[in-house]
């Protein structure tokens, strides 16, 4: 008896005594198997039986593909998998998943244009990474979306997106938009103060599309994230229990360090473990209140609406215009730097570099230099200019200290750091010593 498997079915077994005597094995093999190829609009002949088994596993690894796709699809938006099976259904065009399964048994396959649209629909939630184990062409069209992503234009305007510490940063001339990990926080958009309303963000249209741009593109992180953690950390059971995705925690009631609210599973879980109240961050979220006597039962319950309108971007204008900030550290650099300028051989380069300088609450300033490296009868012009630019006052005085070599005196000799080296060298050597023994 022989059973044979082509096109996605298997046919019923034959014998012997099962075919008619008129007509022979292959014959019957052939016309059932061009009655199925029909429907593929193939022609086919007896040595195409290998590929018919290839195209069955071709469709299966579709259909496999497909639910590959739709798991991570779910990881990354935090629902169900039957969810997510149900929208790739929907995307190639089918009421639900089931609806699919039925036609890939009736010989329908995903064609190649329509594996591309789910794998896009797909990669709009998902890290790059996701996608550097797959299919080399799916690769290429992603990395290809991210680059136009990071950079580009809007009615003529250029832009610029980069994510810094999760969250998603939209930079153009004047202007920024910034959409936090925190998917319950509003989008903050900062204009400065010299645009003096001609700022691109100002305009209700170009401002709508780079919020779009910007929102897609955290998606996109908070799918990164999402795939990171754990699934429970995103996905509560039917009692709503849920697991830290830092401490390794479950309950399904967690509360806020920051603001006292008391928290369910699911709004948790939805808002990526920030506090759907004050955005506190994961850090601040625990599953027992440890600060509260009675361990959180008397605290309020964090509304699972809210009165905020999230959409709606938070204007801010700032000043970004470069400011002085002349602190200590700051001047104590620029003088030092001037005493390097005032200084002609090698002991007084050491000398600036081993200087002592003290900046007061007043900024006025102290400058002690080593009588060993620095002339007692030499003024330094060039700090005391410095000082004078800053409006400084300058106090001068001599110290006394321990120099990093002997022989002060052959510093004097050169300006040249290479030269002084091997005439310091030379010293040592004289007396059998080295810079790093004790004398």
């Amino acid at each position: 008896m022989t059973e044979v498997v082509m096109l996605g079915i298997k046919t019923r077994p034959y014998s012997r005594a099962g075919v008619p005597a008129t007509q022979s094995y292959v014959s019957v093999f052939h016309t059932e198997a061009s009655l199925r190829a029909k429907r593929h609009g193939l022609a086919i002949s007896g040595h195409m039986v290998g590929s018919f088994q290839d195209m069955d596993m071709t469709e299966a690894t579709k259909l496999n593909s497909l639910k590959h796709l739709a798991k991570q699809y779910a990881r990354a938006n935090r629902i169900t998998l039957n969810h997510a099976l149900n929208l790739v259904a929907a995307k190639l065009g089918f009421a639900n998943w089931t609806k699919l399964v039925s036609a890939s048994k009736n010989d329908w396959i995903p064609s190649s244009e329509q594996m591309t649209s789910v794998e896009a629909f797909v990669a709009h939630a998902l890290p790059a990474a996701d996608f550097q184990a797959g299919h080399p062409e799916a690769m290429t069209r992603r990395f290809a979306c991210l680059e136009q992503a990071e950079q580009g234009m809007i009615e003529g305007h250029e832009y610029r997106i980069q994510v810094a510490l999760h969250d998603v940063v939209m930079v153009g001339d004047g202007w920024s938009i910034t959409v936090p990990e925190n998917p319950g926080a509003r989008p903050i958009v900062q204009t400065s103060t010299e645009n003096d309303g001609k700022c691109p963000v100002l305009n209700p249209e170009f401002l709508q599309q780079a919020l779009t741009l910007a929102r897609q593109r955290a998606a996109q992180v908070r799918g990164e994230i999402s795939t990171d953690w754990p699934r429970r950390s995103t996905k509560p059971d039917h009692e709503g229990m849920v697991r830290h995705p830092l401490w390794g925690d479950e309950s399904a009631v967690w509360f806020c360090l920051r603001c006292d609210g008391k928290i369910n599973g699911p709004q948790i879980a939805q808002s990526l473990w920030h506090c759907p109240d004050c955005g506190a961050s994961p850090l601040d979220i625990f599953n027992t209140a440890f600060w509260c006597e009675d361990g959180g039962k008397s605290l309020p319950p964090v509304k699972a609406d809210g009165a905020k309108d999230n959409d709606k971007p938070d204007f801010r204008v700032v000043n970004d215009r470069p400011k002085l900030d002349l602190n200590p550290e700051k001047i104590t650099l620029l003088i030092r730097s001037a005493l390097l300028d005032d200084a002609t051989n090698i002991s007084e380069k050491l000398g600036a570099l081993q200087a002592e300088i003290t900046v007061d609450d007043e900024n006025d300033v102290w400058i002690s230099l080593e009588e060993d490296l620095w002339p007692h009868d030499k003024e330094p012009i060039q700090a005391l200019i410095v000082a004078a630019q800053l409006g400084l006052e300058v106090e001068l005085e001599t110290m006394w200290s321990t120099i990093p070599f002997h022989w002060p005196g052959l510093g004097e000799l050169t300006s040249s750091t290479r030269e002084y080296t091997q005439m310091m060298l030379d010293a040592y050597a004289q007396y059998d010593s080295s810079p790093d023994s004790k004398t």
